[in-house]
């Protein structure tokens, strides 16, 4: 079986995913080995396998690496039609970015994004394969367990453009240190012909730079104000200043993600125009608010570090009515530093008026902040507690929901907020 035998199919690399007609990709894990489930994904219809040993089937194609292969493949199809790639990374915020700049460009010329969270090594070929359509602009959603992962993917699909949103402690204990998860994303500066670095970190200083942020910079974020409504954003370039309303609540985060958009349309001499941001909602467990009765309920559950968590607490204390109880659980992936960043994370707490913690991983009994209220390992007794002694009729005041995705928060958010419409 030759590659061009598989142009135009689907490809998938989990067996339980295949349907008729697709290409099934085996991939050796840490864990689970993909050639042990080919049979599984012929039986379900599959068109071809890809795999790293003969396995005496006709309809195979054996490759080196089938991780590589995937790369390879994606990289050939984008060079076929030579779009401007804008590549974006961070510690945090990098998926809402991804999606704010691609809804900016596509609403003046045909804008290309990597799927939700697809932005592995393996995410962001299968991504390219299976959905870009020729489009003039990709955006590229980069992410990082370990050093080398960016310049592995700007060497794959290299940026016009290489974004980097901040450095933060998120997976340091997969990558080491706060230094070398510094050294890994900025990989993407090193291997991009421009780069739009966050000016507010001292460290992101270099000679293609063009700088975003709050303190200075070519970009700058010089206002945010909430009328109750929307939210009025100023930015500040060389050439004046620009305002725009927006509906509802805007984080600072999202505010600084439309600052990048502007930047990125300006360096790529397209007209910033927010139409689409007008109906932009926050994804999926980003600082979405709610009302349960008289309370304002924030679900900030998608995944959590030291730093977004900050973040978090400040909007919070900025923008929401007091009593504000944090509802918490542990930040994942810390290794020998989560008993510092989990500390560091109790101190942060006591800004608020009370915090309740959810014991799911046992990463989370080095919360321990003066004002904890309640702590528990079972769901439905965080749940009881919550609805019985906060979330009375008279409660007005606001619950903030953080933990890492692990922790699942987001199910007992979804319990409080199933409860309330009844």
């Amino acid at each position: 079986m030759e590659l061009t035998d598989l142009v135009g199919h689907r490809f998938v690399t989990d067996s339980r995913e295949v349907k008729p007609g697709d290409v099934f990709v085996a991939i050796k894990g840490n864990r689970v080995d993909g050639h042990d489930f080919v049979k599984q994904a012929l039986q379900a219809g599959a068109f071809a396998v890809v795999v790293e040993r003969d396995l005496g089937l006709p309809n195979q194609l054996i490759v080196p690496s089938t991780v590589g292969f995937l790369g390879m493949y994606a990289s050939k199809i984008l060079e076929k039609f030579n779009p401007k790639i804008v590549g974006i990374t961070g510690s945090n915020g990098k998926t809402t970015t991804k999606e704010i700049v691609a809804e900016v460009l596509s609403a003046e010329i045909r804008t290309f994004k990597n799927e939700g969270n697809l932005n592995s090594e393996i995410g962001l070929p299968l991504s390219i394969i299976n959905s870009y359509r020729g489009e003039q602009i990709v955006v590229l959603e980069m992410a990082q367990r370990n050093v080398g992962d960016i310049e592995y993917l700007c060497k794959l699909f290299p940026p016009n453009i290489g974004v980097l949103l901040n450095v933060g402690s998120a997976h340091v204990g997969v990558t080491g240190s706060v230094n070398e998860i510094f050294k890994g994303k900025w990989q993407i500066v090193e291997n991009s012909k421009q780069a739009l670095v966050n000016f507010d970190d001292e460290r992101m200083r270099c000679g293609n730079c063009k700088y975003f942020g709050t303190k200075g910079g070519d970009y700058v974020l010089k206002e945010r104000t909430f009328d109750g409504r929307s939210t009025l954003l100023t930015f500040e370039t060389i050439e004046g200043e620009f305002y725009y309303s927006l509906p509802g609540f805007w984080t600072k985060a999202m505010a600084t993600s439309v600052l990048v958009a502007f930047a990125v349309a300006d360096m790529l001499d397209i007209l910033f125009n927010p139409i689409r941001l007008l109906s932009f909602k926050p994804l999926k467990g980003r600082f979405n608010i709610h009302t349960c009765g008289k309370a304002y309920i924030i679900d900030d559950t998608y995944n959590a570090s030291y730093e977004s968590f900050k973040h978090g607490i400040e909007e919070v204390k900025e923008h929401f009515p007091r009593p504000a109880y944090a509802v918490v659980g542990a930040m994942k992936e810390l290794g020998e530093y989560s008993k510092h960043y989990h500390e560091m994370l109790s101190n942060l707490l006591e800004e608020v008026d009370g915090v309740v913690v959810y014991d799911k991983e046992e990463e989370s009994k080095d919360i321990t902040p003066s004002n904890l209220i309640f702590r528990s390992d079972k769901q439905e007794e965080i749940v009881e507690f919550l609805k019985k002694k906060i979330l009375t009729s008279e409660f007005s005041g606001t619950l903030y929901f953080k933990a890492s995705r692990a922790v699942e928060l987001d199910k007992i958010v979804n319990e409080l907020l199933e409860n309330s419409n009844k």
